[in-house]
């Protein structure tokens, strides 16, 4: 008697047989309802509870079972037992035995117990049963079981048996030997196989009961099972290992799958193409084994497996599981025991991987089951934004092909960064060809170089001016000490790159600060005015803030400045800072605070700009201090892929590398591929920048967008500074060689450059063999002809030019086929239907 319990999904709807110790119950799955679980009922899922149907206790002798899988209305069971006895009735007759359901007995000729027992999936009323070994007699015995199923089941299949009497095997196997299991194999359904004596996976025939199909010697011939959905597969397992054979070949396992723990099932599921599932002893989740047998062309090579853990979310460790006959990817799976009473039962749907795939048109599609695809569009989901919309629409506004670079800036209003960025490649370009910023590090062609390439490295030899001021001459009488700054030419240079005025320009300071109140940024003003030693004027900018946001009180906290170590004024801001929300607020305070010299508060605070703290940071620190703050800035900007990093980097490799940063992190190919052609020429000729010209390329041409792309193209070629080789050429139709007039003067120097679109020497016949051109559709007229011959039309005008559909081939003068299909869509070649205009993506037609 088994202690284990197993269960089985019934061929009958929602229904499901549970057996274990002496029990079987039916039991069949509908919705839940109002109210929690009922004696008769219990949960299954978070939608569906099981019901009895009826139950059979004191089957004591029952050792293995199956279902016939047409049953219809009430299962019909086969039940194996201690004693070689097989039945094979009605569930509901085992329930209740006065119900007048028929009923059917089969012996074994020597009583031993049953091991296993196996209806045939296609001629369904025999069934296999496998026994324990007896000498004298066969282990493997196939039944006819026509008289129980007939009364209630009229639709068996019509395979004719032998003549007996009913009861009696009408085949038997494996004289003297142990039979482990059987299985009918599914569209070979006159093939059994079979594990035998713990040490053969033998494969029988009953159309030949003489002989075995095949043979292989293995320890694995437990548990052998037959693949729903292919012959070609067969599994068994032995302690841990499961092995997979081909019955084509099943000399040795194709595959063996090792586990960490003893195995006690294994199953194929029927819905899926060569999926194993595998249980453990002790466990509360499955193994899936997905088996592709790829080939490479007519040769097919050996198989790959894609392994899967799906936990069953039990509380105690699974027994057994069963897949759902007819449902896809649905899985039932009991744990725990009649006898302790602890038994539960999930019915679990194992969703399969998903094949995502993102359209260039933002539609997202997936895999849905065997042969379906489900797809959204992304763009009608609220609130849904994604890179690539902002690229189309940035490549509809012409955005970074604009010849003044603040003017791209423009297009991007909503990234600041962005915008700053572009702003910032304004800045340097100016600087640099009004000879105000100059940078021998680099090549005079560099127009964007950055702050770390414009400062003398040499800074031992070259050292900075160190000013130091009293606190007093600058109109704080009751401030003691003094600050201290370092002036150098380089360092005014780097302060116009960080768009900061040189340190004494008053006129420029005063200029900048408007600018700044005009956008509303009082704070960073004041704050800048403060770095600046102007604090009166810092006064000014906050008076002129909003009331609302409190400037001026902030205004008259600054008037009463004082350095002093006791002074109130320093003990209330120390306090007052803690509640500044304003990073450049809290910064101006923090650097009339600061002692030592430390202007952490100010240098550390990543919600200050980065051209900001740079500026700070060529005012006040030493030049030891500086270069080893703007390496260290420098490295943490290009790693995290911050655009403000250029400032620093300039149009310098590690600016690629900063560039390349910010795509991984952003996507955005079309700023990256533009700042690069724009502001690193020099590097247009490396792999990287390459590799991202061909990629934005390629995603215009996908949306396609070949206006964009052609504007694109038009900018590459004027920073390249060289002429591109030409993409489509006019080859002559009888020999076949070039005759574009172009690429013959590039090739060879025997003929004479040709002006084809000219009235001076046409070119109407091919330069090679003689032959003439092809005549135009519309004029009949040899191509290579000035239509300005019959027309009054420039020569050199578009519309001489070769036209042609690239379909049916057919084609002439360029003003001529435009004209044609003004009023017609098909070709006007007689006999052509190809409709030629209506395949043109930009045409109106579409």
């Amino acid at each position: 008697m088994t202690s284990r319990l197993e269960v089985l999904w019934s061929p009958i709807g929602n229904r499901f047989i549970l057996w274990g110790g002496d029990t079987i119950t039916s039991y069949e799955l509908t919705p839940k309802k109002d109210g929690g679980p009922t004696a008769k009922t219990f949960n299954v899922s978070d939608t569906h509870i099981a019901e009895m149907i009826c139950t059979a206790n004191n089957q004591h002798q029952v050792k293995c079972m199956d279902i016939y899988p047409h049953s219809q209305g009430d299962e019909i069971v086969a039940l194996g037992g201690s004693s070689g006895k097989v039945i094979v009735t009605y569930l509901a007759k085992l329930a209740w035995d006065g119900s007048g359901l028929p009923r059917k007995e089969f012996s074994a000729k020597c009583p031993r117990p049953c091991t296993s027992i196996n209806f045939n999936p296609v001629d369904s009323h025999f069934v296999a049963v496998g026994l324990e070994k007896y000498k004298p007699d066969n282990s493997i015995m196939i039944f006819d079981i026509t008289q129980v199923c007939a009364k209630r089941d009229p639709t068996t299949t019509g395979f004719v048996a032998p003549i007996n009497d009913g009861s009696k095997a009408i085949w038997e196997f494996g004289m003297s030997e142990h039979c482990q299991n059987v299985s009918w194999f599914h569209n070979n359904s006159k093939i059994l196989a079979t594990g035998m004596n713990m040490k053969f996976i033998r494969l029988f025939d009953i159309r030949d009961p003489t002989r075995v199909v095949t043979s292989t010697v293995t320890k694995a011939a437990l548990g052998v099972c037959t693949n729903p959905r292919d012959d070609k597969y067969l599994a068994s397992y032995f302690e841990n290992q499961v092995y997979v054979w081909d019955t084509r070949n099943i000399e040795k396992p194709i595959q063996i799958l090792p586990h960490a723990k003893p195995l006690i099932k294994v199953g194929w599921c029927p819905t899926k193409c060569n999926l194993l599932t595998t249980l453990q002893r002790e466990n509360n989740y499955v193994s899936l084994y997905d088996i592709q047998h790829p080939t490479i062309g007519n040769e097919e090579v050996e198989p790959t497996i894609m392994e899967r853990i799906v936990n069953l979310k039990t509380t105690f460790p699974l027994s057994c599981f069963s897949w759902h006959g007819t449902d896809e990817n649905r899985i039932l799976s009991s744990a725990g025991s009649n006898s302790s009473g602890k038994i539960e039962i999930k019915d679990f749907y194992v969703y399969d991987r998903m094949t995502l795939a993102l359209s260039p048109y933002s539609e997202l599609i997936w895999s849905y089951g065997k042969k379906t695809l489900k797809s959204a569009d992304l763009k009608t989901l609220p609130g849904y934004t994604d890179i690539s919309l902002k690229i189309q629409k940035r490549a509809k506004a012409q955005y970074g092909l604009e010849e003044e670079f603040h003017k791209n800036a423009d297009h991007v209003r909503d990234d600041e960064a962005l915008s700053s960025i572009w702003r910032w490649l304004h800045l340097s370009a100016k600087l640099v060809e009004s000879g105000r910023v100059t940078c021998p590090s680099v090549n005079a062609s560099h127009k964007h170089p950055g702050v770390l390439s414009v400062l003398n490295h040499d800074y031992e030899k070259f050292p900075s001016d160190t000013v130091t001021k009293p606190w007093a001459d600058l109109g704080h009488s009751n401030c003691r000490g003094s600050v201290k700054y370092y002036k150098r030419q380089d360092r005014s240079k780097a302060l116009l790159l960080c768009s900061w005025p040189v340190f004494d320009d008053t006129l420029g300071l005063k200029s900048f600060l408007e600018t700044l109140e005009k956008e509303h940024a009082y704070s960073r003003a004041a704050a800048i005015a403060v770095f600046y030693l102007q604090i009166p004027l810092a006064m000014e900018i906050l008076n002129c803030g909003p009331v609302e946001e409190g400037f001026n009180y902030v205004g008259i906290a600054l008037a009463g400045f004082s350095n002093e170590e006791d002074s109130n004024w320093r003990k209330f801001c120390l306090t007052a800072m803690k509640k500044i929300s304003d990073p450049y607020l809290k910064a101006m305070f923090g650097f009339l605070l600061s002692g030592n010299h430390n202007y952490d508060c100010v240098l550390k605070d990543t919600n200050i700009r980065v051209d900001d703290r740079v500026g700070f940071a060529l005012i006040f620190l030493s030049d030891h201090k500086l270069y080893d703050y703007l390496n260290k800035l420098s490295s943490e900007l290009c790693d995290s892929g911050i655009l403000d990093g250029l400032r620093l980097t300039g149009n310098n490799p590690p600016g690629i590398k900063l560039l390349q940063n910010y795509l991984d992190d952003t996507a955005d190919i079309q700023s990256t591929t533009l700042i690069a052609v724009r502001a690193f020429p020099h590097e247009l000729n490396s792999d990287t920048v390459k590799n991202w010209i061909l990629n934005y390329q390629e995603l215009l041409n996908q949306w396609k967008f070949w206006f964009e792309r052609a504007d694109f193209d038009l900018m590459l070629v004027k920073y390249r500074k060289e002429r591109p080789l030409p993409q489509v050429y006019i080859s002559c139709t009888y020999c076949g060689k070039n005759i574009s007039a172009h690429l013959r003067s590039l090739k060879s120097q025997q003929f004479s450059r040709i002006n084809v679109a000219g009235s001076t020497n046409k070119l109407t016949g091919c330069p090679h063999c003689r032959k003439p051109l092809p005549r135009c559709i519309i004029c009949l007229m040899t191509m290579g002809t000035s239509i300005s011959d019959i027309d009054c039309i420039s020569p050199q005008s578009f519309d001489n030019w070769f036209t042609w559909c690239q379909s049916c081939r057919h084609g002439g003068h360029s003003r001529h086929i435009t004209n044609w299909f003004k009023e017609h869509l098909e070709c006007p070649m007689v006999g052509c239907s190809c409709k030629c205009y209506s395949l043109d993506y930009t045409s109106p037609a579409n």
